[in-house]
């Protein structure tokens, strides 16, 4: 016995590998991220942004130019010079670059504040008292939002806000300067919080998208690899089952010339030498294929009637020479070997001398090649075929599933034959999905096949969080922005109070506008509604035809047109809410009422020109950045997309080199010694061919009781079929093994160890069970055990 298995073949002495090891590269980072994308966004809106602004204020710059015109030029270049700076470095500088034009960018702005304050601290004339260094303040606010922590970008906002305060207060013309001032910092303060808030809003909403897509990824790859591991699995334990087992099974039974088993032998170790490396040729013609299916069938069946059809020339043999994957003709040559062993063992019943027709019939067409294996024997009843047979469940049903573009299907009736039908059908949907289109001969009804886990590449997978869909504004800080937006308004109403005019016109109007910022302050977890849209709009284009009544002709005070602002700003949210056109819409009717109240009080056109045109600025920067949020949200679907496939085929192509190699140490361990033995032409002893069917019987263990094929169950199993007892070890767990799996394993083979003869089968049942196993035997008295999850028999009640 020594002899035949060598030192390393006693089925006992390998344990099962644990190939579930996750894979380490799913943790690497994606190379293109959410937060990646949206900072490069951000550094071009801030340059689009500053060339808007730098544009609107250079008539004002070149009416408030300093004495000495060079240090002027700079002042102004830096201003608009490093945002168009950072967004050119957007592509191709690095974050540390990036960060350095932002820093200088807000030392410069700060500076040239402080030289106003200090150097130009003096009134400008009147219609022209604005410094043109204030009209910019939110472009730098937001390039320190692209990159700064919040509580730093706040500083700055405030800092900068009051700064330009104090500026305006300094160089204005008016009779209360102080109060100009602050109302002028409050509203930039106003102004620039919005768009620093939606700059902070998307940061931390690319955030959340980065690390859900990262977990995504993971989640992918794991599920990927755990596919392929199973995938792998099957596709080995239907090669040991087709081959080790049945060359093993031959030996054992001793029914077989030593010729034909050395034969088989050779054949098997071939096989197993091949797994270790990808087929040579990626596809065979499928001349080629008819003749090995040809051959094959000769041997296994000899009286087997093998023919080729072609529909295209009914009658004769196929003249079309096309190829098919080498993958599809090794799955179908393995499905179809099993089903001529089946009938070759099983067709004629109890009846060894019934006459039994076989046939296989190929047929090749541009929807691929199929081959149908008939016999007229005996049949059964697939329904009542037990989980535990692998033979059409894993061998055909289930070999041919797991090729992509596969199929298979049973038709078996007791009484009036078997038809055994594989196909590989490419352009077609998935076999376990659609059924083979019915070809001659004889049509088949499907048989249940076991259900196995599609290939993730199958399914796709959205982004998990969509940015522009982040932007809640139900948070704090967002009901902070509004109440600054009910105050500072509030403030210039006040302020700009015209003696003799209609009070009720001018509170009507700020009830209006208040009204319609406060619709569009709700959670952005579905698509604005229209019917809200419009009545934001609706408020909006009522306050501004009461303010329009309200206001006299030529009112040159600072703030007289504070509606345009505070529309304006209500019109930028609701575009940052995915609604530009209605944004847009909105302000045309504004600029319609803007020319045509400056018009009917006796003005130019283009003094309402002139006065909506100021606010243009605004929500253009705030369309930008929406729009450009928008294409950024799709470069990065599809980049995403592309990372999890990327994911995915790396996962899933270590999962399957490590399974292999898993699964081949532990069929080698097994069976290769005997193999080798088996392999020399030999009469065998009855020893011996014991020996065969132990290690016949640990191959079937590992493969239908995969969970339990650990050592102390090896060992009993083992002993146990020694002293002459029929034991049957089943894994129903579908990968999900019993937490305490050791605990399980002692129980069982401490039961296996009191059996002396009869029958023994060891369920693990499926998880989510209240019991883990249970544990058939039939010697003596039959009974049932139970094992509960801490290892406790009792028999059911």
């Amino acid at each position: 016995m020594t002899a035949l298995t060598g030192s390393t073949g006693s089925p006992g002495t390998l344990q099962a590998t644990d190939s579930t090891v996750p894979i380490p590269m799913v943790a690497e980072r994606p190379a293109h991220t959410a937060t990646a994308n949206l900072t490069r966004l951000l550094c071009i809106a801030v340059a689009a942004a500053a060339g808007i602004f730098g544009l609107l204020s250079l008539p004002s710059f070149l009416a408030q130019a300093w004495p000495n015109s060079a240090l002027a030029a700079a002042a102004w270049a830096a201003s608009f010079g490093l945002p168009i700076a950072l967004g050119l470095s957007a592509r191709w500088g690095s974050a540390r670059i990036r960060r350095g034009i932002v820093a200088a960018e807000a030392l410069s702005f700060v500076g040239i504040l402080g030289f106003w304050l200090i150097v130009r601290g003096t009134p400008l004339p009147a219609g022209a008292d604005i410094p043109w260094v204030i009209t910019f303040t939110g472009v730098p606010c937001v390039a320190v939002a692209v990159f700064a922590q919040p509580r730093l970008v706040w500083a700055f906002t405030v800092l900068t806000s009051t700064l330009s305060g104090f500026v305006r207060f300094t160089t204005s013309a008016e009779a209360n300067p102080a109060l100009i001032g602050l109302a002028d910092g409050l509203y930039s303060l106003l102004l620039v919080s919005v768009f620093v808030a939606f700059t902070l809003a998307a940061r931390r909403a690319s955030a959340r998208v980065d690390e859900a897509t990262l977990l995504t990824r993971q989640a992918e790859a794991h599920r990927a690899a755990r596919v392929a591991r199973r995938q792998e699995r099957l596709s080995i334990d239907a090669l040991v089952h087709d081959s080790v087992i049945s060359t093993l099974l031959m030996a054992g039974l001793g029914r077989t010339p030593p010729s034909v088993v050395s034969g088989h032998a050779s054949k098997t170790l071939t096989q197993l030498d091949a797994l270790r490396s990808p087929p040579p040729q990626p596809v065979l013609l499928v001349s080629d294929a008819a003749r090995r299916i040809g051959t094959l069938a000769q041997q296994i069946a000899p009286d087997a009637v093998v023919r080729v059809d072609n529909p295209a020339r009914a009658g004769q043999e196929a003249g079309i020479e096309r190829t098919v994957p080498s993958a599809a003709v090794t799955a179908i040559l393995g499905a179809v070997g099993e089903a001529l062993r089946n009938s070759v063992n099983s067709a004629a019943g109890q009846d060894p001398a019934r006459p039994v027709h076989r046939r296989v019939t190929m047929l090749s067409t541009t929807d691929g090649f199929q081959v149908t294996v008939s016999d007229d024997g005996v049949g059964f009843d697939p329904a009542l075929v037990p989980p535990e047979r692998l033979g059409i469940a894993e061998s055909i049903l289930g070999r041919m599933t797991r090729l992509p573009d596969g199929a298979a299907h049973v038709r078996s009736t007791p009484g009036r034959g078997t038809d055994v039908v594989v196909a590989w059908a490419p352009d077609r949907e998935p076999a376990n999905r659609t059924p083979i289109r019915p070809m001659p001969p004889p049509s088949v009804e499907p048989v249940e096949t076991p259900s196995v886990e599609p290939h993730p590449s199958v399914e796709p997978v959205e982004t998990p969080t969509f940015l522009s869909r982040s932007l809640d504004l139900t948070t704090p800080m967002a009901r902070l922005i509004l109440a600054l937006f009910v105050f500072v308004h509030g403030l210039l109403a006040v302020i700009n109070i015209v003696p003799g005019r209609p009070l009720a016109l001018m509170l009507g109007a700020y009830l209006a506008i208040v009204l319609s910022a406060i619709t569009l302050m709700r959670p952005m977890n579905r698509p604005f509604p229209r019917t809200q849209v419009a009545v934001a709009l609706t408020l909006s284009g009522v306050g501004a035809i009461l303010m329009f009544g309200y206001l006299p002709a030529h009112d040159e005070a600072p703030f007289a047109h504070w509606h345009l602002g505070a529309i304006t700003l209500i019109l930028v949210v609701l575009a940052a809410r995915g609604q530009i056109r209605s944004a847009w819409m909105g302000y045309a009717v504004l600029a319609l009422l803007t020319v045509g109240w400056a018009v009917e009080t006796g003005q130019s056109a283009m003094v309402g020109v002139d006065l909506v045109s100021r606010h243009a600025g605004t929500l253009l920067a705030g369309s930008l950045f929406v729009v450009g949020l928008g294409r950024s949200e799709r470069d990065l679907r599809v980049l995403t997309q592309d990372d999890l496939a990327r994911a995915r085929q790396d996962a899933t192509t270590v999962a399957a080199i490590r399974e292999r190699k898993a699964q081949l140490r532990r069929v080698n361990a097994l069976a290769r010694p005997t193999l080798l033995r088996l392999a020399e032409p030999h009469a065998l002893t009855a020893e011996e061919r014991a020996q065969c069917l132990l290690v016949e019987a640990s191959l079937r263990d590992a493969i239908r009781g995969r969970c339990l094929f650990v050592p102390p169950v090896i060992h009993a199993v083992q002993a146990a079929r020694q002293r002459g007892v029929e034991v049957t070890v089943l894994d129903d767990s579908a990968d999900t093994p019993p937490e305490q799996l050791e605990t399980l394993a002692r129980t069982v083979a401490d039961v296996l160890d009191t059996i002396e003869h009869g029958r023994v089968t060891v369920r693990v049942l499926p998880a989510r069970r209240a019991d883990v196993a249970t544990v058939v035997i039939e010697s003596g008295a039959p009974c049932i055990l139970t094992v509960g999850p801490d290892g406790t028999l009792r028999a059911p009640e």
